[in-house]
This record gives structure tokens, C-alpha cells and sequence, in this order.
């Protein structure tokens, strides 16, 4: 993008952009209802799909996600994310603005740490007709608010018209990474299709815990659901091309997120890796 003259660039990027992450998957009409409320209410909207297969009602990874890939799109995009288990609740629904982007979604947590990333960040209540569908359910929210209000947002609506402001959203509810003298705390947050299973722990954490310049880390895994553990050591490699093929490593994804990978096998099957699974990292 930096070789983009800033007028192709402006064409380019005209349209308004809406990008959706959901865990609605494609075998039902809701993602399809979804597009045909937008286009109605803001005809000129370009939509890109983030996924639609995020693990059904996984704020944990939705929100993973959306702060991985936020950073490849241009300003002014409006991030719509539909992965809502408290749909019909009395959670909020919320349109947020950050330094570079907007947001739309559920007051549960998703939005949160993407909003860090572009922060300084407001939010308000999505609660005027005006940025709602004609329809209404206690289930769909994705088509009757979110899909509206990110269309409305899209054509030039402002975010403060959709109600009034919310002054504390809603957290993830898992626990920051934590470091000490020669450790790491942190949390499994997604598994890919390939079972590589992505950390809390970034490279910083690494250096607090002075374990930046190890070239093998030993892992505690608890799974706070069953009681069940494991430990093992693992090189830490730039890519799954530095080890034999079945072999674990550490290494640092695109997300700049610690991850937990086998070369040309499932971290997640090995050693029982799911989002929400607490790990740690210490000296072998």
C-alpha cells in the first residue's frame, strides 16, 4: 500500500467498505440476509467477508480475528461483527469509533481489542429506529440491528445518532498475559484449520520474562474446563520449515501473536488445545 499515489488510492477506496466476521457459516440465508440489508440501506457499499466460520458463539477467537486482520484495511472501513450468544438478552448493541475505523457489533467483548489497537475509541448504544431493520426477532440481530447500523454508518450516518453514549463496554473476561522472573501466563485464544493453536503472548512478554533469548521454552498446559494437563519443551523457530515435519514448535504468526504449531500435523489434537486453555511458559 505505501507505492499507492494517494489518487489511486482515492479511487480505490470511494465506496464505502463494510467487513464482516460472523459464526453463521453459509448453509443458512443469515449471511445472505445480512448483505441484502446493507445493499438496501446503502446501495453503494462494498462488502468483504472476513469469515463466516468462526466456531459457533466463540467471542474468544472472533475477537482474535478481527484484531489480526484489522490493519490491512484502509481507513474508514466499518468492522460488522455478528458472533452474539447473548442474542435477545439485555446486552447492548453498540457502534464504536476508534482513531482509524468504526465498529458495530455486541457489547460482549468482541469488539474490545481491536478498539485498543485504534484506540482512542467511543461507543454509543445502538438504540433509534432509524438504525434498525423494518423486521424485529429476539434471534437476528445480525439482520435486524447490526447489519442496519453498519449500512447506516457506511453512507455517512454518524455513530453518535444511533443512541445514547456507553462509557464501559463489556470485556472478553480472559485474564491479560502476566510475567515474572523467568515465566509467562497467558491463554490459548484461536485454533486455525491446521491446529496451530495462537497464544495471548506476544514478544514483548517474552523479553519482561527475560526468556527472549531462548532458543527452547518449556509449556505447563491447564485446561481449566477439565482439570487435565500437559507439559513439553519446544524450540522457538522463525517457521515450520526449521524442524523435521511432526515435530512442535513456537513461533510467532502473522498476528505477532506466540503460537503453538506441529510442522504438517494439529497442535491442537497433540496436546488437547482449545480457546480458553491457560499456558505456561518458563525455561526448559
Amino acid at each position: 500500500m505505501k507505492n499507492i499515489s494517494p489518487l489511486i488510492s482515492l479511487v480505490m477506496y470511494s465506496r464505502p467498505l463494510i467487513a464482516v466476521i460472523t459464526d453463521f457459516g453459509y448453509s443458512d440465508y443469515y449471511v445472505g440476509a445480512m448483505k441484502g440489508v446493507i445493499k438496501t440501506l446503502c446501495p453503494s457499499a462494498e462488502i468483504i467477508d472476513i469469515t463466516h466460520d468462526v466456531p459457533p458463539w466463540s467471542i474468544l477467537e472472533a475477537s482474535y480475528i478481527l484484531e489480526c486482520c484489522l490493519e490491512e484495511f484502509p481507513r474508514g472501513t466499518v468492522f460488522l461483527v455478528v458472533v452474539d450468544p447473548g442474542v435477545g438478552t439485555e446486552r447492548k448493541a453498540v457502534v464504536a469509533r476508534g482513531k482509524r475505523y468504526l465498529f458495530v457489533g455486541p457489547d460482549n467483548g468482541v469488539l474490545v481489542p481491536a478498539l485498543r489497537r485504534d484506540a482512542p475509541f467511543h461507543a454509543w448504544s445502538i438504540e433509534r429506529e432509524e438504525f434498525k431493520w423494518w423486521k424485529s426477532s429476539g434471534t437476528f440481530h445480525g439482520r435486524d440491528v447490526f447489519a442496519p447500523a453498519a449500512a447506516r454508518i457506511a453512507c455517512g450516518a454518524s455513530p453518535a445518532a444511533s443512541g445514547p453514549p456507553v462509557e464501559r463496554l463489556v470485556e472478553t473476561g480472559v485474564e491479560p498475559p502476566s510475567t515474572g522472573d523467568g515465566y509467562v501466563y497467558g491463554s490459548i485464544v484461536h485454533v486455525d484449520r491446521f491446529g496451530n493453536a495462537a497464544t495471548s503472548i506476544e514478544r514483548r512478554h517474552l523479553a519482561e520474562a527475560g526468556l527472549e533469548d531462548y532458543g527452547e521454552l518449556r509449556i505447563e498446559i491447564s485446561d481449566p474446563a477439565t482439570g487435565r494437563g500437559t507439559t513439553f519443551t519446544a524450540p522457538v523457530r522463525q517457521s515450520f520449515a526449521y524442524i523435521e515435519a511432526g515435530d512442535t514448535l513456537l513461533l510467532f504468526n502473522s498476528c505477532r501473536k506466540l503460537e503453538i504449531a506441529v510442522n504438517r500435523g494439529s497442535a491442537a489434537k497433540r496436546y488437547g488445545l482449545r480457546p480458553g486453555v491457560k499456558l505456561r511458559l518458563s525455561r526448559p
